[in-house]
């Protein structure tokens, strides 16, 4: 409690900040740790319908990426700051510090200025092939023929397939994994209980990693990738490896893997979690370059409803092709797979509802009739 004493001094000192205005009002709020209401509200509507910039005592503040938002609980997405103090991300500053270094060499080469959109295109490439030689594919930027949705549903296990005696191991670098996934802005991770579930009625014979055992673990999750976390015991004077193996469920096949040594210490809880710290990043942007593709989950009087919504980026009026995949072509003298035909397109739908963020409605512009599990992509 405060002393009585004091409420003259208290009721002086906020009449003199009345009289010295906002300013000094928010500064002392801001020294005494309260922050200004909008900084603690949750957004409500998406950043592209707010105001771009707002003048404050005369200066332009500007919309910009809060830094803080996946590091800390209860951070908004996008602050205000004041102009010029813009918060940027890494693969600005390399391609601000790569738009001289290009810029200089070209111009040296052509003997002429090279115009500004012909070298943002020049820095891009070059911010790709340096992101492509470091694993980090999944960040490399977007073309506009890509599939214009980022999200991506994961579900993530203890490989099933490493030998027995270190699956305790396994489910720990599992869980690790999955823990760390589940804090990345595009990745939803499935939990642990609902895969124990799914993996129980899949129906799953021989080896999980088998092409036809990872589509159906998919299609009983809805997810879009599988992720297998186990490890390798030691051979031949090894220490041991931790191993990842991410699986497109569309097709059923491995599309990368992160391994890396156990080290001295060998095969142990802690280095498991490091390998995890490591490993994040490089194991999220394989994830982002999994083939974005969704689910049929039930057909009701015409209309189709599908396993995804606004956490996969969709929005009233997108337009989804129904598809099957591909055929797997085997060479029949070697049994070396070459690839796959192109997917089968069966019809065409068109989003009219989002029913909140995990699901939608859409109605059959052509084609049909569709049944639960048909798979649906973005029309390019």
């Amino acid at each position: 409690m405060i002393s009585k004493r004091f409420f003259p001094f208290i009721i002086v000192a906020v009449m003199l900040l009345a009289a010295a205005g906002c300013g000094t009002w928010e500064r002392l709020k801001s020294w005494a740790g309260y922050g200004k209401a909008e900084d603690v509200e949750e957004e409500t509507v998406p950043p592209e319908a707010q105001e771009e910039t707002v003048m404050v005592d005369g200066k332009p503040y500007v919309r910009s990426k809060n830094p803080y938002w996946l590091t800390y609980p209860d951070q908004p997405e996008y602050i205000y700051v004041e102009k010029g103090r813009e918060f940027k991300g890494m693969q600005s500053y390399i391609m601000d510090a790569l738009a001289k270094r290009v810029a200089a060499q070209q111009q040296k080469a052509a003997g002429r200025t090279i115009p500004p959109d012909k070298l943002q295109e020049m820095v891009r490439a070059e911010v790709d092939r340096i992101l492509r030689e470091q694993g980090l594919g999944g960040y490399v930027s977007r073309t506009r023929d890509k599939a214009p949705y980022s999200g991506r549903a994961v579900a993530v296990l203890a490989n099933p397939d490493a030998p027995a005696s270190y699956q305790g191991l396994s489910l720990t670098l599992a869980t690790t994994l999955a823990d760390a996934l589940g804090r990345q802005k595009d990745i939803k991770v499935v939990p642990a209980d609902k895969v124990r579930e799914a993996l129980a009625k899949a129906g799953v014979h021989g080896k999980l990693s088998l092409r036809r055992n990872i589509q159906a673990l998919g299609d009983a999750l809805g997810v879009q990738a599988v992720v297998l976390a186990g490890v390798v015991p030691p051979e031949k004077g090894t220490t041991g490896f931790y191993a990842v193996e991410i699986y497109d469920a569309f097709l059923g096949n491995k599309v990368d893997s992160v391994v890396g040594p156990a080290g001295s210490e060998g095969l142990r809880p802690e280095g498991a979690a490091r390998f995890v710290r490591e490993h994040t990043l490089r194991t999220s942007a394989a994830l982002l370059e999994v083939d974005w593709f969704g689910r049929v989950e039930f057909i009701r009087e015409g209309k189709v409803y599908l396993n995804l919504g606004q956490n996969a980026g969709l929005k009233v009026g997108d337009r989804l092709r129904v598809v099957t995949p591909g055929k797997e072509v085997v060479n029949p003298q070697t049994g070396a797979v070459l690839g796959y035909t192109a997917d089968e397109t069966q019809g065409e739908l068109k989003v009219t509802e989002l029913l909140g963020t995990t699901g939608a409605v859409a109605t059959a512009l052509k084609g049909g009739p569709f049944k639960p599990n048909d798979k649906v992509k973005a029309v390019q």
